[in-house]
């Protein structure tokens, strides 16, 4: 296999979610409404305050908590369709390779016994050649300690 799925990987598709900050809803559009900003602290209207700025903080997080819930989706739906992708594309390279050992398979069997028997001889021939050389190299190791 030239690679397999990895499991580590994940999601295959980076986010693209940026957090929204709001800041021209939170700083005030008006002269007047930062003049009111800075008195009704003073004129005792602090609920007033909190209020506003619960409700703005309450508006900002369901804003990004349904922004962060649909990258997410979006994350799934285009990495499902990479790993499909992949898994096609490994699945036709596994189809290729059994086909092309099938083919070898078939050849063998057509030329039949004689051609199983040359190939035993070939690596037995082999098999020979490799003890040759390592009976050589601890003729040299030894040599090389005396």
């Amino acid at each position: 296999m030239p690679h397999a799925l990895d499991p580590e990987k994940g999601f295959r598709v980076r986010s693209s979610f940026i957090f929204e900050d709001f800041i021209g809803t939170a700083q005030p559009p008006s002269p007047l409404r930062w003049l009111a900003d800075v008195l009704l602290p003073l004129l005792g209207a602090r609920k007033l305050i909190t209020n506003e700025a619960r409700d703005f903080l309450r508006h900002l997080l369901e804003i990004n908590s349904a922004r962060v819930q649909n990258d997410v989706l979006n994350r799934i739906q285009d990495s499902r369709g990479r790993l499909e992708a992949e898994i096609r594309k490994l699945l036709y390279e596994i189809s290729r390779i059994a086909e092309q050992a099938l083919d070898r398979a078939r050849k063998v069997k057509e030329e039949g016994a004689p051609a199983v028997q040359s190939a035993i001889d070939r690596l037995n021939r082999l098999e020979q050649e490799v003890s040759t050389l390592v009976a050589l190299q601890g003729m040299v190791v030894m040599d090389d300690k005396n």
